[in-house]
């Protein structure tokens, strides 16, 4: 009967000790998780940051640019002398359409790829840790 009371007891020992090691393990286990969650939306924020201010700027480069063509444009209109000066000037800039339209068109696309950008830096570091917690 001793020996059973004894066995009994250091079972209980045992089990508890496995309860109390499994509770440690998943405490530690959250704060790595936790942790390394918050690292990663830390370094996703700021990739996004720094993505935007880059988006930022190439859209205000764009616009002083094409804001410039148009007061050179108005310029040109204004200093033009007799009538049919104008006419060449608008006729130079009607055949300039099309490549400003292209113009247009490619920096939208490069907007595009940049937005595609960010989002792909966002998206890694989170990415990377769920599969670290797989």
């Amino acid at each position: 009967m001793r020996r059973t009371k004894k066995a009994s007891q250091k079972r209980r020992q045992v089990a508890k000790e496995a309860q109390d090691t499994t509770t440690r393990i998943e405490r530690l286990y959250q704060e790595a998780a936790t942790t390394g969650l918050k690292t990663m939306t830390r370094q996703s924020v700021g990739e996004f940051n720094d993505g935007l201010q880059h988006i930022a700027h190439e859209m205000n480069t764009y616009s002083v640019r094409s804001l410039e063509q148009v007061f050179h444009a108005w310029q040109q209109f204004l200093d033009a002398g007799p009538l049919r000066q104008v006419f060449e000037i608008q006729a130079r800039y009607a055949q300039n359409a099309q490549n400003a339209y292209e113009a247009y068109v490619g920096e939208i696309s490069r907007l595009g790829e940049m937005y595609l950008d960010v989002t792909r830096g966002i998206s890694k570091p989170l990415g990377q840790a769920r599969k670290r917690a797989r």
